[in-house]
């Protein structure tokens, strides 16, 4: 079998992400991002609005980035996981800080994956491809 490039390992062509960020800087990097390596992005500022929204759709990868302020990460995976189509929407938190017992919480509570801030692009694009072919 032959391997795939780096292009092909990064596409997301036909992936649907619902990117959940509350600072609107880095939710327009991200989805920038996530659409340059061709996904269709759904973004939402809130994780109440986020909440709301996956009631109607079923998104391939639910990527998280919201402040420990109001409703967090933690607060939005625990009502995801509880509605009838979210059970095993492949997740990812992305945060600014992270000790083992953070991202033992978040993967705990339903996150398959936990990236720290800041960022690599092309390596975001990777795990979301590959949580979006493992779904």
């Amino acid at each position: 079998m032959p391997e795939e490039s780096f292009e092909e390992q990064s596409s997301l062509r036909g992936v649907h992400v619902f990117l959940v960020v509350d600072d609107p800087e880095s939710r327009e990097l991200m989805k920038t991002v996530l659409e340059y390596a061709a996904a269709l992005v759904s973004p939402a500022a809130s994780a109440r609005g986020a909440l709301g929204a996956l009631e109607g759709i079923r998104p391939h990868v639910l990527l998280v980035d919201l402040s420990t302020e109001g409703e967090n990460a933690l607060w939005l995976i625990e009502r995801v996981r509880a509605l009838p189509r979210g059970a095993d929407i492949p997740a990812i938190a992305v945060t600014a800080r992270g000790g083992r017992d953070d991202r033992q919480r978040l993967l705990k509570a339903g996150f398959h994956e936990h990236v720290l801030k800041p960022v690599d692009p092309w390596e975001l694009c990777r795990l979301v491809a590959s949580l979006a072919r493992r779904a």
